[in-house]
């Protein structure tokens, strides 16, 4: 709990994996023994401040992650199947938050690098600013490219590259999110500050995490592999 309120993470672990080539979803890979999903939750599960987890996965996983992998944790407190879409999972998620609830987090499952210190900041700030989101500096030049040729070079010291978890006031995400799958729209939203966002609320930012990566590809499984003996 935070300042007695109840805080539920969301972990968002419905993705199928292509751009990793296997057979297995990214999530279930091992790294150090452990799948990536596994890792991710002892974080969560472990933080004084977060009370419970959602865990909403793929629909055919559902009994192999009940069986297998949710019982090891004390805060799982259900695990539900995803949508289509990333924005409908997380839906799926929010849907079954606690009327008590005050803070819910939402982090990818395949972020197994975050730290409690980060968690916990992203909770103190989104308590008081409403959101709250980690974001690192841009190392790379960035240009806006079209048809195969530059259009422009942004401005890198006005770019931050997101990560999670994006943690939210429980009402403001719930709110935001149920306006945004019953309302018409075509933007496709990759992240869930963008939806809050949409909707004209500021977002706080927080110093994030170089280690806190997204594993995507088999290159970021080698990286992750190297972190697993350090973190």
């Amino acid at each position: 709990m935070f300042m007695n309120e109840n805080v539920t993470a969301i972990i968002v672990s419905a993705g199928k994996g292509t751009r990793m080539g296997s057979e297995i979803p990214k999530q279930y890979m091992t790294i150090a023994g452990k799948t990536i999903l596994d890792t991710t939750l002892y974080k969560f599960d472990r933080d004084k401040l977060v009370d419970e987890i959602i865990l909403v996965v793929n629909k055919e996983d559902i009994d192999f992650v009940r069986e297998e992998i949710a019982c090891n944790y004390d805060k799982v407190s259900m695990v539900l199947k995803g949508g289509k879409t990333r924005t409908e999972s997380v839906y799926e998620g929010i849907k079954r938050l606690s009327k008590y609830c005050k803070v819910v987090l939402i982090h990818d499952g395949v972020r197994p690098f975050i730290s409690y210190r980060l968690i916990n900041t992203c909770i103190e700030k989104a308590y008081k600013y409403k959101a709250c989101i980690p974001v690192i500096d841009v190392v790379d030049t960035i240009k806006e490219v079209q048809n195969g040729c530059v259009e422009k070079t942004l401005d890198r010291s006005m770019l931050k590259a997101v990560q999670t978890p994006q943690v939210f006031d429980a009402e403001l995400i719930r709110n935001c999110y149920e306006r945004v799958v019953n309302e018409d729209y075509d933007i496709n939203f990759t992240d869930d500050a963008s939806i809050v966002e949409y909707y004209g609320h500021k977002v706080k930012t927080v110093e994030g995490l170089s280690r806190n990566i997204k594993i995507t590809t088999p290159l970021d499984l080698r990286i992750a592999e190297i972190f697993a003996s350090i973190y």
